[in-house]
């Protein structure tokens, strides 16, 4: 895991501006998230068919990951905050993004 590929950054980036999201969500917010992903999960069921989901959990705490991994958590955190950020009604220029 080279930590200065760009993807490892946006993916570091993403995450430590979904943790400061999260403190500042309510919780009605965050059960809203997760009912949108969820919906998402199951729109995408209904298009390409169901898919064998490997085990994801471990990917949260994993201590060495591999380039497709890392891409799958940036993508994931990235949707996550994007989701977030249109339920709480904030602009990801108005939080302290920090991204590159």
């Amino acid at each position: 895991m080279d930590k200065n590929d760009p993807v490892f950054l946006e993916f570091c980036g993403y995450w430590q501006l979904s943790e400061e999201m999260i403190a500042k969500a309510s919780k009605d917010d965050l059960a809203e998230v997760a009912r949108i992903l969820a919906m998402q999960a199951a729109h995408m069921t209904r298009k390409y068919g169901a898919q064998e989901l490997p085990d994801l959990a471990h990917l949260l705490s994993a201590t060495t990951l591999d380039n497709e991994s890392i891409a799958l958590l940036r993508d994931g955190t990235e949707a996550f905050v994007g989701v977030l950020a249109t339920v709480s009604g904030a602009m990801l220029g108005e939080i302290d993004s920090p991204m590159h």
